[in-house]
C-alpha cells in the first residue's frame, strides 16, 4: 500500500533541490522568451515575420514531443535519467541556438530552424519527465502547493541573472560581438549543474497503479480526452502563455524602441525577481485562505488592470516601471498553483482511468504551453510587420503603436480569457483529499 497522505511530507532539502532543477529551465525558457526573436531579427537579420513563424514551427514540433516523450518516459521509467541526460545535450544544442556563424541570409533562416527543433526536442528530454517527477514525490495536495511554491520562489535566481546580463546584450548587433554565444554558454553550465543537484537531492515515492501496466497508445489518447479537467486546465495555461509569451516577445521590442532604454528594463528584471520569490514562498499560506483557483483567477484579472493602465500612460517612468513589475510579478506568481493543479489532475486521471498516465498528462498540458509560447512569437512577428517594424532603425509612429499594442492590450485580452476559462475547474482541495485516499486505498 502506498504512504497515506500524512506520511508523504517534503523535507525542505528536497523541496529546494526540486526547486533548483527548475532553474533549468527557466534560464532557457526566459532567456528564449526575452530575446530569441530579437536575436533572429537584430542579430542573424531574419525578417520578422520569419523569425515569428521559425519560433511558431519550432513550437509545435516541441508540443507533439511533449507527447511523444511523455508515452517514452511513462513506459521506459527512470524519470531521473531523463532529467539528467535531457539536461546535458539541451545545454549543448542551447549555445548553438545563440551562435552567429554569419551565413547566407538564406542559410541562416535554415540554421535557425534546425537548432531551434533540435533543442526544443532535447528540452522535452528533460522537462516532461522533471514535471512528472513531482507527482511521484507525493500526493498530498498541500504538500504539492509547497513543493511548487519553493521551486518558482526559486526561478527568482534564473530573473536575476537575466536581468544581469540584459545590458550585454544591447548592442551586440551593431558591434559584432558574441555576447549572446557567450551569455548561452555561461547560462547552459549554470542549468547543467543545477539539473544535477536536483537529481541528487530528490526521491521517488508513489508507484503508479499496478492494474492494466501495459497501455496502448490509444488508451492513453483515450485517458486524456477522459480527463476533462486536464482540458480545461490545459485551455487555460495555454492562454496564459499566449499572454505571457505576447507579453515578453514584445517586452525587449518596447524597452528598445518605445521607451528607449534598456538599463529601464534591466532594472525591472532586477527587481521583480526577489519581489517573485517571496510571492511563491506566500503562495501556500494565500492558497489556504482562498484556493488555487481563485489566487489564479485575481492575479489574471490584476495583469490585465496593470497592462491596460500602462498603454494609457506608456512614457510615464513611473507607471512603466510599477506597471510592468506587477505583470512580471502576477505572471509568475499563478505558475506555482498551475503547476500543483495540474498534478491534481494527473491524480485525477489515475482515478478515473487506473492507468499511469503522468507523463503524459504533463505532455499533453505543456503542448499546450508550447502553442502559446508559438503563437505568441508569430503573432508578435505579424503584428510589428503590418505596423511597419524594420531592425534596427529609428521606428515609424505606426511601428511604434504596433509594439505598444503588442506589449499592453494583447497581453491584456489574452490573460482575461485565462481567467474566465478557469471558472469550468472543479477539483477544489476536498475533492482532491477523497480521490487521493481512494487511490490509496485501491494499491
Amino acid at each position: 500500500m502506498s504512504k497515506s497522505i500524512t506520511t508523504q511530507k517534503l523535507s525542505t532539502k528536497e523541496m529546494i533541490s526540486y526547486g533548483i532543477g527548475d532553474i533549468t529551465a527557466n534560464l532557457y525558457l526566459q532567456f528564449i522568451g526575452l530575446f530569441l526573436i530579437i536575436f533572429y531579427t537584430d542579430v542573424l537579420g531574419i525578417p520578422v515575420v520569419i523569425a515569428g513563424l521559425i519560433a511558431m514551427a519550432s513550437r509545435i514540433f516541441d508540443g507533439a514531443n511533449d507527447i511523444l516523450i511523455g508515452y517514452i518516459s511513462d513506459k521506459t521509467g527512470n524519470y531521473k535519467k531523463w532529467i539528467l541526460w535531457g539536461a546535458v545535450f539541451t545545454a549543448i544544442s542551447f549555445v548553438f541556438m545563440f551562435t552567429n556563424f554569419n551565413l547566407s541570409p538564406t542559410m541562416q533562416i535554415v540554421f535557425a530552424i534546425g537548432t531551434f527543433c533540435i533543442w526544443t526536442l532535447l528540452y522535452t528530454c528533460y522537462a516532461i519527465p522533471f514535471n512528472a517527477f513531482a507527482s511521484t514525490m507525493t500526493q498530498d495536495t498541500i504538500e504539492r502547493t509547497k513543493l511548487n511554491s519553493y521551486r518558482f520562489a526559486i526561478v527568482a535566481i534564473p530573473s536575476l541573472l537575466i536581468a544581469l546580463a540584459t545590458p550585454f546584450l544591447k548592442d551586440s548587433q551593431k558591434s559584432g560581438d558574441n555576447s549572446y554565444t557567450s551569455i548561452a554558454f555561461i547560462f547552459a553550465l549554470i542549468a547543467t549543474i543545477a539539473a544535477i543537484i536536483c537529481v541528487k537531492g530528490v526521491t521517488e515515492r508513489v508507484q503508479p497503479p499496478k492494474q492494466n501496466e501495459k497501455i496502448t497508445v490509444k488508451e492513453y489518447i483515450q485517458a486524456v480526452i477522459a480527463n476533462k479537467q486536464l482540458l480545461i486546465l490545459s485551455l487555460a495555461f495555454l492562454f496564459r502563455q499566449l499572454a505571457q509569451g505576447v507579453f515578453m516577445a514584445s517586452m525587449a521590442y518596447y524597452f528598445n524602441y518605445y521607451y528607449g532604454s534598456v538599463v529601464m528594463m534591466s532594472s525591472i528584471l532586477f527587481c521583480t525577481a526577489p519581489l517573485s520569490a517571496i510571492g511563491a514562498i506566500s503562495v501556500p499560506s494565500i492558497v489556504n485562505k482562498i484556493g488555487k483557483k481563485k489566487l489564479i483567477i485575481l492575479t489574471g484579472l490584476i495583469f490585465v488592470i496593470a497592462n491596460i493602465v500602462r498603454y494609457f500612460m506608456p512614457l510615464n517612468q513611473i507607471v512603466v516601471f510599477t506597471t510592468s513589475i506587477i505583470c512580471l510579478f502576477t505572471i509568475m506568481i499563478n505558475l506555482s498553483p498551475f503547476f500543483t493543479m495540474v498534478a491534481d489532475t494527473t491524480d485525477y486521471g489515475m482515478w478515473l482511468t487506473k492507468k499511469n498516465t503522468r507523463a503524459i498528462n504533463y505532455g499533453f498540458y505543456t503542448f499546450c504551453q508550447k502553442l502559446g509560447i508559438a503563437f505568441s512569437a508569430t503573432f508578435v512577428g505579424y503584428l510589428l510587420m503590418s505596423f511597419g517594424y524594420v531592425a534596427n532603425v529609428e521606428q515609424t509612429p505606426e511601428a511604434l503603436n504596433g509594439i505598444l499594442i503588442a506589449s499592453c492590450i494583447v497581453p491584456a485580452i489574452l490573460g482575461l480569457a485565462m481567467s474566465l476559462i478557469l471558472f469550468a475547474w472543479k477539483l477544489d482541495e476536498n475533492r482532491m483529499q477523497e480521490i487521493v485516499t481512494e487511490l490509496q486505498n485501491s494499491n
